[in-house]
């Protein structure tokens, strides 16, 4: 019984450190999903918007997401500090770029669902508020 305990074993962690579970950017995908899943909400509320009152409570939401992945993020930085800069990423966080890169491809299309309420004061005191937490990541 104990000779076949040992190589079941072994499978099993085996197969938990190639689904990814273990690997050494677990974090980074976990939270990257996490980012994402935030602004595709984003995207599907700004896309049911319409007017300002609607797009400025979808831009306020999605700021509060941001606001806490900041913390996140920046602990993620100094933890991976590999990952700044530009350079290549590892193999194994390609599908998250990938993904972020779809993710802001579609968040840019949001731009013209809020151009023309820009002049409401509400929306763009909400795009300024975004703005800033952005930019602080």
């Amino acid at each position: 019984m104990k000779s076949i305990l040992v190589p079941v074993v072994g499978l099993l962690v085996a197969a938990v450190v190639v689904s990814g579970c273990g690997s050494k950017y677990a974090d980074v995908k976990k939270e990257n999903a996490k980012f994402a899943k935030a602004t595709e909400a984003y995207i599907a509320e700004l896309e049911k918007a319409d007017d300002a009152k609607s797009i400025a409570k979808a831009i306020n939401g999605y700021a509060d997401e941001m606001e806490g992945f900041l913390p996140k993020m920046k602990a993620l930085s100094e933890k991976y500090p590999e990952l700044e800069g530009g350079k290549e990423l590892p193999k194994e966080l390609e599908a998250a770029l990938e993904e972020s890169e779809a993710v802001g491809e579609k968040m840019a299309s949001t731009f013209m669902k809020i151009m023309p309420h820009m002049t409401d004061p509400d929306v763009r005191k909400a795009q300024e508020r975004l703005g800033t937490i952005m930019s602080q990541q």
